[in-house]
């Protein structure tokens, strides 16, 4: 099994009378991608800044390869920081802004020129070593900032909604291409951002915060199919919330119909609860599922490999959304207005305390 890399023991942070961090722990492996996922406000920040040395805990510790580093400062941690904005010297070319963490380390001529050249291969821009930053593109721009942090080859490299300033094809494209860089190189990364869709494709593990505490961390398939609050169900892609309460070992919706789900102890009996299902989970005119509703096809929403369908129904106040596979939209054409039957297996409902 991987090694910790680092340990996160009860870090607080406060701003005055403002709580920013409450007490987080967290162990991050060697060799890990890991995000730290959640909204504005959520503290994810702040984390990472002390993890950079650029804010210091009000209380807890930050131990880096077994060395307590919560008060080192941060040109004396083997930690870099890459920002969002890329923070490019305009006048220099890619592969000066790459060498100049080596140059202010007085590292040999030859030495500096071997690193870059490896780090210009790695990121795949050799050829455009000597263009200026207004000559490259906004995902090459992206590269030579992470190479530049990276030619330092510090421990633990530290991101910052590093792709926050591209457009969605290209993110899409710089997150694999991220993915791929840090295998290659073999260096614990972590991200922060609020795209969740961003730390679902690269992330090995995922920590949520919310309000300065953190909420689950898992990986990616535990995250999205095993959410531990209604936070994190809602907060990870789509999830339908259905209003019920326990009776027994049953859980019965606001029109007094039942829904099927696996209880455990941790809801007491006759008290108020949500279940809740993926739309993806959610089939059309299927017989035999555990749970079935019916409902008025209120909006139909396209996306080209998928359709969504939204449904008014009685159980809940909100639409309950269907996604639709695009063979499975084309086989069945539907229109606004039409009452369809939909449902799902028992295993797919998560249920909630209200």
């Amino acid at each position: 099994m991987t090694q910790t890399l680092l340990s996160i023991r009860n870090i607080k942070k406060h701003f005055g009378a403002v709580q920013a961090i409450a007490g987080i722990d967290l162990d991050i492996r060697e060799n890990e991608f890991f995000a730290l996922l959640g909204a504005s406000g959520s503290g994810k920040t702040t984390l990472l800044r002390m993890l950079a040395g650029f804010e210091m805990p009000t209380a807890g510790s930050v131990m880096l390869d077994g060395q307590d580093i919560s008060h080192v400062l941060p040109n004396h941690r083997p930690v870099n920081l890459m920002f969002q904005s890329y923070a490019l010297f305009p006048h220099m070319t890619a592969a000066q802004n790459i060498a100049y963490g080596l140059e202010m380390d007085k590292l040999p001529r030859p030495e500096i020129k071997a690193r870059v050249a490896e780090i210009l291969d790695v990121i795949q821009l050799s050829p455009l070593a000597n263009r200026k930053p207004d000559q490259l593109s906004g995902g090459q721009r992206q590269r030579v900032a992470l190479a530049r942090a990276l030619v330092k080859r510090p421990r633990l490299l530290l991101l910052d909604e590093p792709l926050g300033a591209l457009d969605k094809k290209l993110r899409g494209e710089m997150q694999l291409e991220l993915k791929r860089i840090q295998h290659e190189f073999g260096i614990t990364f972590i991200v922060v951002t609020h795209d969740q869709e961003e730390a679902l494709v690269m992330a090995d593990r995922i920590a949520i915060l919310h309000e300065g505490n953190l909420l689950q961390c898992g990986s990616p398939h535990e995250i999205y199919e095993h959410p531990q609050s209604r936070f994190a169900a809602g907060f990870i892609g789509v999830m339908n919330f259905l209003p019920v309460r326990r009776s027994g070992n049953e859980l019965i919706a606001k029109d007094g119909s039942k829904i099927t789900a696996d209880l455990g102890d941790d809801l007491a009996n006759e008290s108020d609860a949500v279940a809740a299902v993926r739309p993806e989970r959610l089939s059309l005119d299927v017989q035999d599922d555990d749970n079935r509703l019916t409902g008025r096809v209120s909006a139909l929403a396209y996306h080209g490999l998928d359709l969504q369908v939204h449904l008014d129904t009685p159980l809940s106040s909100e639409p309950i959304m269907i996604r639709l596979t695009a063979d499975a939209a084309e086989g069945r054409r539907l229109s606004i207005g039409e009452n369809v039957t939909v449902g799902w297996p028992a295993k797919d409902t998560r249920v909630f305390s209200a």
